[in-house]
Order: structure tokens, then sequence, then C-alpha cells
């Protein structure tokens, strides 16, 4: 029964992550059409990257809702992060507004900083699963500055 729940919870919540990409629909051409520094990776790689990382966050959150083992603090962040990061693909694909992509992108790293640091109190182990998000929202930070500069 306990891993029906799990289960369950973790559907309802990828779902979730999905929704954004299903609203607001990604259009590779438009990235492709932008002035590109030289260490922007190819746009399937984004299709890889946020899904893994979906899954992840989605496991990690079935787990801790099912067995009530979070803090108000890990659920508020989480709900921060995912309120910001809902807009990127309308902010991105949609409105093509730049800076507000940066923004977004920014915010998410702040907010998944939030996150590391707010896991990082509750276990020195539990915070390596925030480690790859933080990384990537960095990246995509930098990334998204400099496509915002040169174009």
């Amino acid at each position: 029964m306990k891993y029906l729940k799990i289960g369950i919870v973790f559907v309802v919540c990828l779902l979730l992550y999905f929704l954004p990409a299903l609203l607001f629909k990604a259009d590779p051409a438009y990235y492709k059409s932008l002035n590109l520094p030289n260490y922007a990776p190819p746009a399937i790689l984004f299709a890889i990257a946020w899904p893994i990382l979906y899954v992840i966050f989605s496991m990690y959150l079935a787990i801790k809702i099912t067995n009530r083992d979070f803090s108000k603090e890990m659920i508020v962040y989480f709900i921060i992060n995912y309120a910001i990061s809902f807009f990127f693909n309308k902010v991105f694909f949609i409105d093509h507004n730049l800076f507000l992509t940066f923004a977004v992108t920014f915010c998410c790293f702040l907010s998944g900083l939030f996150l590391f640091i707010s896991s990082f109190k509750k276990s020195k182990k539990e915070f390596f699963i925030f480690l790859p998000y933080l990384l990537w929202t960095l990246f995509a930070s930098i990334l998204m500055a400099h496509i915002y500069l040169i174009n």
C-alpha cells in the first residue's frame, strides 16, 4: 500500500512538472534561430536534461510526502521553484522575451540554491539530490544571460 501511495504522488508530481510543456509548446526552431554562444548545447539536450531532473524531484517529493518526512521550509521552496519554472516555456517560446527568460532561469537557480541549503541542513547526503539541478540551472542562467546580451 505504501508503494502505491508513493507511485500515485510520484505521477501527480511528474504531471505537474510536465504541465507547462503541455500548455506552452517548446519550439526548438526558435532556440536555433537565436545567436547562440559557442558553448550552447543543442536543443535536444534540454529535452533530455529537464525530464531527468523532473523525475528526480518527483521521486524525492513522492517519498518525502508519503513518509511525511519534510520540513515546511522545503515545501515552500519547492512551491516557489515550481511556480517560477512553470513560466519558462511561456516567456521563452511564446513571448520570446529573453530578459524575462533569463530572470526566470536565474530565479530557478536561486530557489534551487535555497532547496540545496535547506536539504543540507536536514541531511548531509540528501543535498546531493539537488546538486545536478543547481549546476544545471546555474549553467542555464549563464547561458540565458549570454543569449540575452548577444541578441
